[in-house]
């Protein structure tokens, strides 16, 4: 199926019909259970989003990617990281995809650093008038959260000293 999808995002559709026609038959890819399909799929229809006319179609097609997206945000970390590195690329080039999801890219206590990097540069790269005042508000928190962290290591290791001078 990859391979197949693979095909298609190099593939040039003769004219609109055949490219809308393409488009109906990957949508249905986005839920798959597996998450290179998936990827697989929206990469297929990121690209042949470039040749349609139809703005309407387009619209649908837009509002079709993210919850397959957001979906894979609930994988395992190593799976995480893959689909936010692609939604990276996704954002750069179409932010509006993934303007109103912008909580699933706040970072967990529990995600791995690589994860919370990439979640903080996409969400950094979401930020906008509209929503700027929710990021700044995650931000501080994440900063307040994380100064109480580093203060209790620092108790920490002032105790670990004093132990080891005695």
């Amino acid at each position: 199926v990859i391979f197949i999808l693979d095909s298609l995002a190099i593939y040039e559709p003769k004219d609109q019909r055949e490219l809308e026609s393409i488009c109906e038959r990957v949508t249905p890819r986005l839920q798959h259970v597996n998450a290179a399909v998936v990827l697989s799929a929206v990469k297929v229809l990121m690209k042949l989003m470039e040749g349609l006319l139809n703005q309407e179609y387009k619209e649908q097609l837009l509002k079709k990617l993210a919850p397959p997206l957001v979906t894979l945000l609930s994988s395992e970390p190593e799976v995480q990281y893959v689909a936010l590195r692609n939604i990276n690329l996704i954002v750069q080039k179409r932010a509006s995809i993934l303007m109103h999801h912008m909580k699933v890219f706040f970072v967990k206590y529990n995600d791995p650093i690589y994860v919370k990097l990439e979640k903080l540069d996409i969400m950094i790269r979401l930020a906008d008038d509209s929503n700027i005042s929710q990021v700044l508000f995650f931000l501080s928190f994440l900063l307040f959260f994380f100064e109480q962290k580093i203060t209790e290591e620092e108790k920490r290791e002032k105790k670990r000293e004093e132990k080891k001078e005695r």
